[in-house]
């Protein structure tokens, strides 16, 4: 579940790049700051917002890009609870900065310059036996509940015992 969502003042820069451009371009800073607000408002999941890009990225553990249409992507790293999002600009940009920033992005580094808003729709459970309605949790993919060895035990036991 995203509890925190991070903003580069970088992606602010790349924003209003984009602002300046072309048509399409303002499009997509259009389209990255309506993402932000749904974000900070927290009652959709992530993935909900806008499309994810096809194939994913694998160059950064955690990195997602969203498509924007017509060419652009927002590219965002989901590490535990924190959402951070980083970069804005053409597929090609967004690659050239994925290269550039692989080797060194450090999530202190990140955390160190950008402004953190916490989501508003987080209720952070008190203990993994608390049993919450659908309604308290947010749903994320990434959303695995926590189950005790006696829950496992019991889901599992077909596989044991036919052994």
């Amino acid at each position: 579940m995203i509890e925190n969502i991070h903003v580069d003042p970088k992606l602010e820069k790349c924003l209003s790049v984009l602002r300046k451009g072309s048509r399409r371009a303002c499009l997509a800073a259009d389209r990255t700051d309506s993402i932000i607000k749904e974000l900070k408002r927290g009652e959709t999941p992530p993935g909900d917002i806008c499309n994810f890009t096809r194939h994913g990225e694998g160059r950064i553990k955690g990195c997602r890009k969203y498509d924007l249409g017509a060419g652009y992507r927002l590219v965002t790293l989901k590490q535990d609870n924190d959402l951070y999002l980083l970069f804005a600009g053409t597929h090609d940009e967004c690659s050239r900065w994925i290269d550039n920033n692989r080797a060194h992005l450090t999530l202190e580094s990140i955390a160190e310059r950008c402004d953190t808003i916490r989501r508003p729709g987080f209720k952070k459970m008190t203990s993994p036996s608390t049993h919450a309605s659908s309604d308290d949790l947010e749903a994320d993919d990434d959303w695995i509940p926590s189950l005790s060895d006696k829950d496992l035990r019991m889901v599992f036991s077909g596989l044991v015992e036919g052994n």
